[in-house]
């Protein structure tokens, strides 16, 4: 945003230099990129008045003007158009020196025709003052003449950078409300003096608001027999140093309030308005429009729409219509003044494509209580320099009132929360300085106004910022530098998931990083190891539709980092994920820490020595179960539920007691064909929330036996169709005080077994602890042990 530092003198009297304006502004919050010194590329140019002109003998086009400055007269000869007897204009006499494409050169005594000339006459595009070279610089009549234009047009332009929460600084006199409150220096309005007419506004147009929750209020004025023209130097001049383009009196007079006071304002053509009426009211679904710049857009239902009966004229908030702009021939305008709600703006803004100065303000907050001193602002200045006769009254139609918000704010929390020590009457000094009422309890709290226009302003914590950027950072003393430690109390689950993560680390797996969006083809691959349907926690407003639902399993993402490295041709994979799961639970949003693991490829490094070997079931089932002796779980139960995500007879679920904590196994072939792998994936998760419940955390290392132990090897015939977890169920039940540990040492199966049965060698360890253990001791136990395992499995054993 551009602001020049004279505009900013017409309402705040400003002795400062340029750098230390921008310092102060900078400490306050508006962010000043740079200033630049405009308009000083001449000297000795003077303001001069035409006394009289006449025909230059010689020459059809030129007039030979006499020209005073105030204590003199000169003869000078001049072609522009508008030369005329009363204007004052610029006149550089002799020595005066301009610039020509960066050239300066001095004004000389000369002859134009045959005619001597003291001096010139100068546009403003010969001076650099504005764009205009149709005729000489046409200057207001209350300038003296002989004085400097230098010092009346040099200038410093000010280039700030505003965050979304400054939208009441982007203006003239929001900028300088804000010098104003950081100087103490009082701020002037500007005044508003205008004649209306003789008829009534509501002879020439209606108004009807349909949306009301996008245009809270809106009101407008009617101005006749105006007169569309180029703008006057002054009003060119200014905008042009903002940055903005003259386009013609009116338009240019709504740019000039736009900058002065920060509300956008719109003028209709009210010959051009159907039925003279005006309808606000949102757009018909695929209904088009043709804005300002030519093209024609496709509206939405949520648009907010100005309309002349039925026929749209302005996107409100953003553009208007080429249907209704002010042109030449303009006689009667319609002049707007609304206020329309930020997020409905900035949604049509963003869906168009369309972003606009007006849309930029609207979309940041505006005041809906300056929405009158803004339009007579520009009704005035619109009488000022185009004419017309402003008809009596104001249309203005709101759906509810718009009062200040009081804000409670405590001295000692203000304090507290800065570190220092301000006293009540410093605090009151800069809720003054700010223009903020209020009210003091007589204790600790101010009761704060707060003004419409600051819409950033909200809580207690907003006017204590206030109150340290008024006061200045740099004030605010800085405290040495101190540990200290967090007061939150530890997160269990956090400090688990870290030890699952270096358990799973030394297992010699990598760690994984998924997504926890996913989209619902992958989710119905693999729905049944996941959750219901309706436990599946849709996204609003997805950004694509393979990321619109929440996971409720590890296995998706992982399934797609193994596809996506079969794909690029790595084939072994080993790795684990910890990550949050989501799912709706009833009317309560949940979501549980878990770890999976995910095995795939060969499980060791080409050898030329030994043969290739892919990972398979019980490599998996050895990482957990070194996971859950780590843990301190001795006594896990593994039991196939037929879970149809994995082969039915490579399957696990693992049970703590009655809580299952997870599954593991081998991926259903089913699905490894519909993602287009061909080797084998393991898969296992567990419920990181359950599994914390049980694990007891044995100690890392156990002292070596003193006596030595004694083993046994039993080999049988078993059905293949029984689990092992069976087997070991059956020994565990017989409670023994020598048995140490049993392992499996081979299974057999051969054609000539029966059929449907194995042979299975299972070795048992035997010790006492306190002595050595006697053999025929150890024969006894380990023949109740068999025994009774015999008896308890029952017919599908041949012992």
């Amino acid at each position: 945003m551009r602001i020049p530092l004279s505009w900013i003198k017409e309402y705040i009297d400003l002795n400062l230099q340029p750098s230390e304006i921008a310092k102060i502004l900078t400490m306050a919050g508006l962010e000043v990129d740079g200033y630049e010194t405009v308009g000083g590329d001449f000297s000795g140019v003077i303001v001069g008045r035409v006394l009289e002109t006449e025909k230059h003998p010689n020459a059809d086009k030129l007039v030979v003007a006499t020209v005073t400055d105030g204590k003199e007269s000169y003869q000078v000869v001049c072609g522009a158009p508008n030369c005329r007897p009363g204007l004052k204009t610029a006149f550089a006499p002799i020595g005066a020196s301009l610039t020509d494409e960066g050239k300066e050169f001095k004004i000389k005594k000369s002859k134009l025709r045959g005619v001597e000339s003291s001096g010139m006459l100068c546009s403003g595009k010969e001076l650099h003052l504005t764009s205009d070279d149709d005729g000489i610089l046409e200057l207001p009549e209350h300038l003296v003449e002989g004085t400097l234009l230098n010092e009346l047009y040099s200038d410093t332009i000010f280039e700030i950078s505003l965050t979304p929460n400054l939208g009441h600084c982007s203006s003239v006199i929001g900028v300088a409300r804000e010098l104003s409150a950081a100087t103490g220096l009082p701020l002037r309005y500007p005044h508003l003096v205008f004649q209306e007419g003789e008829h009534p506004i509501e002879q020439s147009i209606n108004l009807q608001v349909l949306a009301k929750e996008d245009c809270p209020r809106y009101t407008c004025r009617v101005i006749k027999d105006i007169k569309v023209g180029p703008s006057p130097d002054w009003l060119k001049t200014k905008l042009e140093k903002c940055g903005l383009r003259s386009v013609n009196n009116v338009v240019d007079v709504t740019n000039y309030v736009l900058m002065e006071m920060g509300h956008p304002l719109h003028a209709f053509d009210y010959d051009r308005l159907n039925g003279q009426q005006i309808i606000v009211r949102r757009a018909k679904e695929g209904e088009t429009f043709e804005t300002l710049d030519g093209k024609e857009r496709v509206l939405k239902e949520s648009h907010l729409m100005i309309c002349a009966g039925e026929r749209p004229v302005a996107i409100a908030g953003v553009m208007g219509g080429s249907n209704s702009e002010v042109h030449d021939g303009t006689c009667h305008i319609v002049l707007e003044s609304a206020y329309f709600d930020s997020v409905s703006v900035r949604k049509t803004s963003k869906q168009l494509g369309l972003q606009t100065d007006a849309s930029k303000r609207f979309e940041r907050g505006t005041d809906p209580n300056q929405l009158i001193s803004v339009l007579n602002r520009a009704a005035m200045l619109i009488q000022e320099v185009a004419g017309g006769t402003i008809q009596i009254g104001i249309l203005d139609e709101k759906a509810k009132e718009f009062p200040e918000a009081t804000i409670r704010c405590r001295l000692n929390r203000t304090n507290q929360m800065l570190g220092t020590i301000l006293s009540r009457g410093e605090v009151e000094t800069i809720f003054k300085n700010l223009g903020f009422h209020y009210q003091w309890d007589g204790q600790d709290s101010f009761f704060v106004r707060v003004p419409t226009y600051r819409v950033d302003i909200k809580e207690e914590i907003d006017l204590i910022e206030e109150i340290a950027r008024l006061y200045g950072y740099d004030h605010i003393p800085r405290q040495g530098g101190r540990y200290l430690s967090s007061q939150l109390p530890p997160a269990p689950i956090y400090l688990f998931e870290k030890e699952i993560q270096s358990r799973l680390i030394a297992e010699g797996l990598q760690e994984f990083l998924t997504c926890d969006l996913i989209g619902p083809t992958l989710l119905n691959i693999v729905q049944d190891h996941t959750m219901p349907p309706e436990s599946v926690v849709s996204v609003l407003n997805p950004t694509s539709i393979e990321q619109s639902v929440l996971r409720t399993s590890l296995l998706p993402g992982l399934l797609q980092v193994v596809k996506y490295n079969v794909d690029h041709q790595n084939h072994q994979i080993n790795g684990f994920e910890i990550g949050r799961i989501h799912f709706k639970e009833g009317e309560q949003y949940k979501e549980q820490s878990v770890a999976a693991i995910v095995l795939s490829g060969s499980s060791q490094p080409a050898h030329w020595n030994d043969k290739p070997k892919d990972y398979d079931f019980y490599d998996l089932k050895g990482i957990v179960e070194n996971l859950l002796v780590e843990l301190g779980i001795e006594e896990p139960i593994f039991k196939n539920i037929g879970l149809d995500t994995f082969h039915s007879g490579r399957q696990a679920s693992v049970f703590v007691g009655a809580m299952e904590v997870g599954t593991f196994g081998e991926i259903h072939p089913a699905i490894r064909r519909r993602l287009d792998v061909s080797q084998r994936i393991l898969f296992g998760e567990f419920n990181l929330q359950d599994l914390m419940q049980v694990a007891t955390r044995l100690e890392k290392v156990k002292p070596l036996a003193i006596y030595p132990g004694s083993e046994r090897d039993w080999t049988f015939t078993i059905k293949d169709s029984v689990p092992f977890a069976a087997i070991m169920e059956a020994l565990d039940e017989q409670k023994s005080t020598l048995l140490e540990k049993v392992s499996l040492l081979g299974v057999y199966r051969s054609d000539k077994l029966s059929p449907g049965y194995q042979n299975i060698t299972l070795r048992f360890v035997y010790r006492d602890p306190s002595k050595t253990v006697a053999q025929e001791v150890v024969e006894a136990e380990h023949h109740r042990l068999t025994a009774k395992a015999i008896n308890k499995l029952g017919d599908a054993i041949k012992g």
